[in-house]
């Protein structure tokens, strides 16, 4: 089985949020390369993502065996996790992310302007 890459979404690098040189939402999924469930998740959320600006949103992916340390630091123990670090609050989805509906009201929340 193919190790799931730790990159951004396929494509151009995406361009940086104006006001601050950085997206709105920073996103990390945490995955383990012997887990087909890993390899799903990202599949789900790359599909998720299709829908939102790409400028908007910064995918990391992370291979837990790999950064054991950085998985601490964001309280991920399980495999996949999605983590979101660039709003508060810090929000934890644990599974195959294969709810389309979740994922959707995660984003649009994340994105939402605050006041």
């Amino acid at each position: 089985m193919r190790s799931p890459r730790s990159s951004a979404p396929r494509g151009p690098l995406p361009k940086q949020h104006d006001a601050d040189n950085r997206p709105e939402v920073e996103l990390v999924l945490y995955v383990s390369a012997i887990s087909p469930h890993s390899t799903t998740a990202l599949r789900n959320l790359r599909r998720a993502l299709a829908s939102f600006a790409s400028h908007r949103i910064r995918l990391t992916v992370h291979d837990l065996s790999k950064d054991p340390q950085r998985a601490e630091r964001d309280g991920v123990h399980f495999t996949p996790a999605l983590v979101t670090t660039g709003h508060r609050p810090r929000t934890w989805i644990v599974g195959h992310l294969g709810n389309p509906q979740v994922l959707q009201a995660l984003l649009e929340s994340a994105l939402e302007p605050t006041e």
